[in-house]
């Protein structure tokens, strides 16, 4: 079995860190963002791990981005 690029808690990071710190967006963590979230980490690191010829910072701000779309 071949070794993932990105770990699910690594996206999760990742994500938070685009988030909070580079949109400068507030999250309040409850149980459904906390579940919409780590869907979302766990998305990224699939993406990112079955492909070759992504970038991965590029797939975690692309489905961030679509997040912050949808939750405004």
């Amino acid at each position: 079995m071949q070794k993932p690029k990105i770990t699910k808690e690594v996206a999760l990071s990742f994500l938070l860190t685009y988030i909070v710190i580079e949109q400068s967006r507030e999250i309040k963590i409850d149980q459904i963002t906390l579940f919409e979230i780590t869907n979302l980490a766990q998305q990224a690191a699939d993406t990112i791990n079955e492909e070759d010829d992504v970038i991965p910072h590029e797939v975690i701000e692309a489905l961030a981005n679509e997040y912050l779309q949808d939750n405004k």
